[in-house]
């Protein structure tokens, strides 16, 4: 960085543009290892190579100009992550098998490296627009306190989710809400679906028998989740501009909420994730506004604070664990007094024993049964063991495939899915799990050490649809579901339709699957997306030592560890992380040097 000579630096860029082709051409050729293709010298054989080499150079030329050591440490880091996460999220999609030799893992140090040249420069380029943003937020403009915003706001965004309502009434009855409905109609409860959830459905479906037609019944419990979702976006919008945060962010801000396909189809669909994700906005913004903001709360704020985590706690289990870890995070790292993090020990005790006593009180309610606990908690040691058993079958020693037998069946076990854990846990005998845990873990561990390849690989595989940002398919991330499930029984959901124009637009996208093709949108509707987001906030706020801001996303990382964890990655699943994308803004705007000019509540 330090050499002045003009004619050294572009050589150097010339020779990092090369190695950035020769790279991403190893790696596009692994987009057809099982197609009939040219393979390896496909991309080079077309006017995209000498496309990507110029912006290869122009990228690391512009790197090299800028003299900020620190910008130059984060990007490679974050730059070298990324180029970590398209060799090993290729190698495992489209070959499956990550350490095949030490010459191929040699190969793909390499390409991680020609890939880092781009990668590295792209980082900064995404910092400096962090930046941008923050130096926008620089602007001062009036802090608003018209109560009648939020619900001008509200009103806006509820409507503009009733064309799709009313095309696909009384909703996009999808994902496990007929397994939820089953649970209502035969009376049959058990915890692995929120408790709290199957019971709003069930009790807008049986209003709806009462009356003697379901659906009628079921659109109450469409309309209530409309009504949670617009409130949140609109708390969010009001919170902006109660901020004073500048009048062109905010109609952004709301247009965003009001026009982006996703949210409107999500608004409609019948998971629990969407309600979920409402309520993790509100709690995530009264976290803002502790921690970032500095505000002096009074006890109904702090009664909100709680209210919102435990209703967050109720739709989604893993939440208690992100909001557990997150808090011990913040306590090392945020400077507060004594009393102050006795406050929040406070808060986090309080959300946690009500999320039991609440969680204990559906299941006396229901009479529900937990019956696959250990299954869940523990899916992705199953699906390491299963893919030893598996593909290792001949290397594993007998006593060890036998242990494993004992707590899968052989027969299911065959079923092993790269992407899906689900299959493996139906074959998981959850009685036999739970009563020898401990061996259990035993045997994970000593077979993690045999195979440690085959478990990074397991990992890999099925994680790799929240942060592999290339090509993967759909099986490595299952598209965003917009049909109609039935449940089989004397009272059917029957869908209607009252409003035909909506089809014009939501049929092509969602139902035949179109999103993915259409660029810009395509790609937003993607989970590693909005993951790299955070990540690249994170990272942000590292480079400009914003400790507060940094802070307020260590909830939702220590959220998607817990995904880290689960059975697929899926688009719903981190829906939570799409919404908080204005605060997360809000956040980078305000953010300073210095704690200074901290509002404190009227």
């Amino acid at each position: 960085m330090k050499i002045e000579k003009l004619h050294v630096k572009r050589i150097a860029a010339i020779i990092c543009g090369i190695c950035f082709v020769l790279s991403f051409n190893h790696i596009y050729s692994l987009f057809h290892i099982q197609a009939d293709a040219y393979g390896v010298g496909e991309f080079g054989y077309n006017i995209w190579s000498l496309l990507a080499f110029i912006a290869a150079f122009r990228l690391f030329g512009r790197m090299l100009e800028r003299t900020d050591a620190r910008l130059h440490c984060v990007a490679a880091a974050s730059g070298f992550l990324m180029a970590v996460a398209i060799v090993y999220g290729a190698y495992a999609h489209f070959v499956n098998d990550i350490f095949q030799s030490a010459q191929v893992v040699w190969l793909q140090l390499a390409v991680m490296a020609g890939l880092a040249t781009v990668t590295i420069p792209v980082s900064e380029e995404i910092f400096l627009l962090f930046d941008k943003l923050n130096q926008y937020g620089e602007r001062k403009c009036e802090c608003g306190t018209k109560k009648r915003y939020f619900f001008i706001v509200w009103f806006l965004i509820f409507v503009a989710y009733l064309p799709i309502f009313l095309w696909s009434w009384p909703g996009n009855f999808v994902y496990d809400a007929p397994f939820q409905m089953a649970e209502v109609v035969w009376d049959g409860y058990n915890t692995h679906h929120p408790l709290l959830h199957t019971l709003l459905m069930g009790a807008a479906y049986k209003f709806g028998v009462s009356l003697g037609d379901a659906s009628t019944g079921f659109q109450f419990y469409t309309l209530l989740q409309m009504l949670v979702l617009s409130a949140a976006f609109a708390y969010c919008a009001h919170y902006l501009y109660r901020r004073g945060v500048p009048r062109v962010y905010r109609v952004c801000v709301v247009l965003w909420f009001a026009l982006f396909p996703m949210h409107a189809m999500f608004s409609i669909s019948a998971t629990k994730d969407v309600m979920f994700a409402a309520f993790f906005l509100w709690f995530l913004i009264l976290v803002v506004r502790l921690l970032f903001d500095r505000e002096q709360f009074r006890w109904y704020t702090y009664a909100g604070l709680v209210f919102s985590g435990v209703l967050s706690c109720l739709m989604r289990h893993n939440m208690v664990y992100a909001i557990v870890a997150g808090t011990v995070v913040i306590f090392i790292f945020v400077k507060r007094s004594r009393k102050q993090k006795g406050y929040a020990a406070g808060i986090l005790a309080a959300i946690c024993i009500l999320t039991s006593l609440a969680e204990a009180g559906l299941v006396a309610a229901t009479n529900a049964k937990t019956n696959d606990r250990y299954r869940e908690t523990f899916g992705m040691a199953l699906q390491c063991l299963a893919r030893v058993a598996i593909y290792r079958r001949e290397d594993i020693s007998k006593t060890d495939y036998d242990e494993i037998c004992i707590y899968m069946e052989e027969e299911g076990m065959s079923t092993y899915q790269p992407y899906l854990a689900d299959n493996v846990k139906s074959a998981t005998n959850e009685e036999l799990l739970k009563e020898n845990f401990g061996n259990f873990m035993k045997l994970f561990v000593k077979v993690g050490l045999k195979f440690p390849d085959e478990y990074i690989e397991a990992w890999v595989t099925n994680t790799m649809g929240f942060w592999y940002p290339l090509d993967r398919g759909l099986y490595a991330c299952n598209p965003i579901d917009f049909y109609h499930k039935l449940i089989w029984t004397e009272h059917e959901i029957v869908k209607r339709s009252y409003l035909n124009w909506p089809r014009v637009i939501y049929e092509p996208l969602y139902y035949y699957g179109d999103y993915v093709k259409a660029p810009v949108l395509g790609y937003l509707h993607r989970t590693d997306c909005w993951i790299w987001f955070l990540t690249y906030f994170l990272l942000w706020s590292i480079y400009k030592k914003r400790r507060d801001a940094g802070l307020a996303g260590i909830i939702p990382l220590m959220y998607l560890g817990t995904c880290y964890l689960g059975p697929v990655a899926v688009l719903r699943y981190v829906y939570c992380l799409v919404v908080i994308v204005p605060l997360i803004g809000y956040v980078v705007m305000r953010s300073r040097e210095e704690n200074e000019g901290r509002i404190k509540e009227e």
